[in-house]
């Protein structure tokens, strides 16, 4: 039985050549001269190994070779082109692509770079279920506010991926809730010079960068003051657009910030806190800010009026979370019935 191959190459001749070496070898092999053309090839087959030009895309160069390893992550990808650059091959590498061919190459060179990359195929997959296992239990190690227990698994995944924008915020992040904000703030700026992709999970670098900012000399503690217990809790889903240099808060006077990290979208998760002599404190979730999940929490750091703004204020239902919060608060509060004592 055939084996299946993609080639997606502008160059017709190109296109051409690579299906009559790879025939004779017994592979199938389909061809499209775009990353667009091939898509449709991509949804209705599986295929071994993806052969693609580092120009295939239409607006920049590698513009495809990162569509397709999003999108498509356990598939080999052998990326071919004229200009492999230095630059360019470290962000092959920080793609994960099984091959990189220079132009010209020969007939031989690219039937052992097929053979390497269908090789290479299985140990790439049993990496990738490494991989993410590792960012797993870091993540819930976080979420869980074990922060030391974190490391290993990031470590873990770094190893295999050294250029991971995902893992450099989760660093960050981990700096950032042990008080090191010189090294948060630098490791969310690397992590925004190595993303790639706009949804990415949480942690978000543009997120951490505003929290960092909008602490301002708040460090981290324990627990809040009691002072602090009736002020207004300030719940904030946007730190870019709502914590930013000019943005207006909702109240004038002090006020807690509540903060979601999103790690966790069943619980509150963990909370940690920052405080100072400004008027401003902040309570941080690793869960995310829904309605749910938040009430427990917020429950917690007092009988403050919960007021929001700008996107918090459209996706959050205020009034029902501040009837969760105090129906919870009214729970911790009530006293225990005594259980009656039998003779």
């Amino acid at each position: 039985m055939s084996r299946r191959l993609l080639i997606i190459e502008p160059d017709a001749s190109g296109r051409a050549m690579m299906d009559r070496v790879l025939t004779a070898e017994g592979f199938s092999a389909d061809t499209a001269a775009s990353g667009l053309a091939a898509r449709p090839l991509l949804d209705a087959d599986q295929f071994e190994v993806v052969i693609v030009d580092e120009l295939a895309g239409s607006r920049t160069a590698l513009e495809e070779v990162r569509w397709l390893r999003r999108k498509y992550p356990t598939i080999p990808l052998i990326v071919t082109g004229a200009l492999l650059s230095r630059r360019v091959m470290q962000e092959l590498i920080r793609l994960r692509v099984a091959d990189a061919l220079s132009k010209p190459f020969t007939p031989v060179e690219l039937r052992e770079s097929v053979a390497r990359a269908i090789e290479q195929r299985t140990a790439h997959h049993e990496q990738a279920l490494e991989y993410d296992v590792a960012l797993t239990d870091a993540r819930r190690a976080i979420a869980a506010g074990i922060l030391d227990r974190a490391r290993a698994p990031l470590a873990r995944a770094q190893a295999m991926s050294p250029f991971d924008a995902e893992i450099m915020a989760l660093w960050a992040l981990l700096a950032e809730l042990d008080g090191n904000d010189p090294a948060a703030d630098h490791g969310y700026r690397a992590a925004l010079a190595l993303r790639t992709e706009e949804a990415a999970p949480a942690p978000d670098p543009h997120d951490g960068l505003a929290r960092l900012a909008a602490y301002d000399g708040a460090r981290p503690v324990a627990a809040l003051s009691p002072d602090r217990a009736g002020q207004p809790l300030w719940l904030v889903t946007d730190p870019v657009a709502e914590l930013r240099a000019g943005a207006a808060p909702p109240m004038e006077g002090p006020a807690v910030v509540v903060l979601g990290l999103g790690l966790g979208a069943e619980t509150a998760g963990t909370m940690f806190f920052r405080d100072g002599g400004g008027p401003r404190a902040f309570a941080i979730l690793t869960g995310a800010l829904r309605s749910d999940a938040v009430a427990a929490a917020l429950a917690d750091l007092g009988a403050g009026p919960l007021v929001a703004a700008g996107p918090t204020a459209e996706c959050l239902d205020l009034a029902r979370i501040d009837a969760l919060r105090r129906a919870a608060r009214t729970s911790k509060e009530a006293p225990s019935t005594p259980r009656p004592v039998t003779r």
